[in-house]
């Protein structure tokens, strides 16, 4: 069972020739303009992610660990 959401209302306007040009693709409009929206904002979470992660790395020496290492000395404690 679905759980209905709570919506608002959100009025847009556009160029006629803009809906008659989604309306000829086949989309609703309104179906076609939630899809954009919701694209958009996560392309723009994914954004403000990536800035987030290139503002908060270290700089210099690369953070992990020598896995040829890490094997070896898992092989000699086996």
């Amino acid at each position: 069972m679905k759980t209905l959401e709570k919506t608002v209302v959100i009025a847009v306007r556009v160029p006629k020739k803009i809906k008659k040009d989604i309306e000829q693709l086949g989309f609703k409009v309104s179906v076609f303009i939630k899809e954009a929206i919701k694209e958009e904002l996560r392309r723009r979470r994914s954004e403000e992610a990536m800035k987030w992660i290139r503002m908060n790395r270290v700089l210099g020496k690369e953070i992990g660990f020598d896995s040829v290492k890490v094997i070896r000395q898992m092989r000699t404690t086996m």
